[in-house]
């Protein structure tokens, strides 16, 4: 009964929900969309859940990877229906991220440390597969990470308060990089701004265009007062087109808020 009604409403719109697989883009938008809280975007009125195509993510070198979690073709999200045709879903089947049609998606090399993936343009080289991002470099780029390592605490401390044990095992001093930019919309959340030519924290900052990501750190007590680990998140959006990146980080607030390593000392 259910699937009968959710039919005919789709077929009361007078046009489909479902977002196409082709890269043609629709007319230009500049909205934000978001979910529940801890999303950090002030909700978009009249917005309403929409079929996005899953596009499956490759190894580093462009191989399948293997069958791990759930990998789905359409995944429904509150994402304004003038973006159908101009983003759609990437999944290495663990993580899934918003990202302009028709790109690439690869798993970020573990000789990196951190796991991750990188969404980047058709036809060219994943940026992130010799290191870190260059400045300038367009994609969106996700770590995922945890509190219980240096390379993790060195994610936060510069938008977040650590033990200072911890600053000193990640060597990090909590200051930000000369003009970049953040706020914190939540307690769990840091909203992170690279203008154009600041070489900041998020990847492909530098260049020409502004930059803009979020890192989520989760509150977790006691976790957080004893140093204990804690499972955290990273994006960065850079995009000759801005306009899309409010929708992807709102996405990913909510889509990847980490679940605690731990709540014990």
């Amino acid at each position: 009964m259910a699937a009968a009604v959710f039919g005919v409403f789709l077929a009361g719109c007078g046009s489909s929900l479902i977002g196409p697989a082709s890269t043609t883009p629709t007319s230009s938008a500049s909205a934000t969309a978001t979910s529940a809280p801890p999303a950090s975007t002030a909700p978009l009125a009249g917005e309403v859940a929409v079929a996005f195509p899953v596009v499956a993510c490759t190894t580093s070198s462009g191989g399948p990877l293997g069958s791990q979690g759930w990998r789905p073709t359409v995944l429904l999200a509150p994402i304004p229906t003038t973006l159908v045709g101009r983003v759609q879903f990437y999944s290495d089947g663990v993580h899934t991220l918003v990202g302009p049609s028709g790109w690439s998606c690869a798993q970020t090399p573990t000789n990196q440390g951190a796991t991750g993936l990188a969404v980047f343009p058709p036809g060219v080289p994943d940026p992130s597969a010799i290191g870190v991002p260059p400045a300038g470099a367009e994609g969106i780029f996700a770590t995922f990470d945890n509190t219980g390592l240096a390379r993790g605490i060195a994610l936060v401390c510069p938008f977040f308060t650590v033990l200072k044990w911890q600053q000193a095992e990640a060597n990090c001093t909590g200051l930000k990089p000369a003009g970049e930019q953040s706020s914190l919309p939540t307690p769990d959340i840091a909203s992170v701004t690279d203008p154009s030519g600041v070489a900041g924290t998020l990847e492909g900052s530098g260049g020409a265009q502004t930059v803009t990501g979020t890192v989520i750190f989760p509150q977790v007590q006691p976790a957080v007062t004893y140093g204990s680990s804690v499972n955290i998140a990273a994006e960065s959006c850079s995009l000759t087109d801005p306009s899309l990146c409010p929708t992807i980080l709102s996405d990913f607030e909510v889509r990847e808020f980490p679940v605690p390593a731990s709540t014990n000392r």
